[in-house]
């Protein structure tokens, strides 16, 4: 299963982000600069674009999380008849109606009998910056009617229902929510971010409150600034 969050950042020409809502606000990065583009390279990102799996643990603080589902491409976890579907995982297809090409690595942790934790990072490019600009706005707009949303996958794989909340979807550059599933305990805290040409987005899926959503996109973020 997969996730949803969380915060609101003022960016000035690039940035950082200091304050999260529904979890724990972290400072701005140090170093603050221009964020270059991403482009693919045959059809692909480079290697290392993502936060790493010792990152993902630090940040979580979760040391038992294990590499999960890693794709290069856009999830689509639903069907047509899915109202607000872009909001059912971090980066779904959905979400924007053209991509240059994205990349999405999960982790997870699991019992013998459930899973506990889904953490995840992707990035989604496009063309240039007001490609990018454009499109965001199109999934902020999306996003922003569909707070108090219950819905369905509709698939086998997943039939359950569950339930959107939105938690800021009014600033120009980030869209922060919660999936919240129907009947359990199972609730995945969700954020993107735009940034040059392209949107960063996070997941931090777990049973209870518990919100890093907003540690791992801030993480990204700085990582894809240059500040490693």
């Amino acid at each position: 299963m997969r996730a949803a969050a969380v915060l609101i950042c003022v960016m000035v020409a690039c940035g950082g982000c200091s304050r999260v809502a529904d979890g724990l606000a972290t400072p701005p990065p140090e170093r603050v600069g221009l964020y270059p583009e991403l482009h693919a390279i045959g059809g692909k990102l480079p290697g290392g674009t993502l936060l790493t799996g010792s990152q993902i643990r630090e940040i979580s603080e979760l040391p038992r999380l294990e590499p999960g589902q890693a794709v290069d491409a856009m999830f689509r976890s639903t069907t047509d008849a899915t109202v607000c579907a872009a909001g059912y995982s971090l980066a779904e297809i959905a979400s924007y109606e053209k991509h240059e090409a994205a990349r999405i690595e999960l982790y997870v942790e699991e019992s013998e009998v459930a899973r506990l934790h889904t953490v995840g990072n992707a990035v989604v490019t496009f063309s240039d910056d007001a490609t990018a600009r454009q499109q965001f706005q199109r999934f902020n707009g999306l996003m922003a009617r569909c707070d108090a949303t219950t819905s369905a996958t509709h698939t086998q794989r997943d039939p359950s229902s569950w339930k959107l909340s939105i938690t800021s979807a009014d600033t120009a550059d980030e869209v922060a929510w919660t999936r919240s599933v129907v009947d359990s305990s199972w609730t995945c805290y969700m954020a993107a971010r735009q940034r040059a040409n392209f949107v960063a987005s996070s997941m931090f899926c777990t049973h209870g409150s518990d919100n890093k959503a907003g540690n791992v996109l801030d993480r990204l973020t700085l990582k894809l600034s240059g500040a490693r």
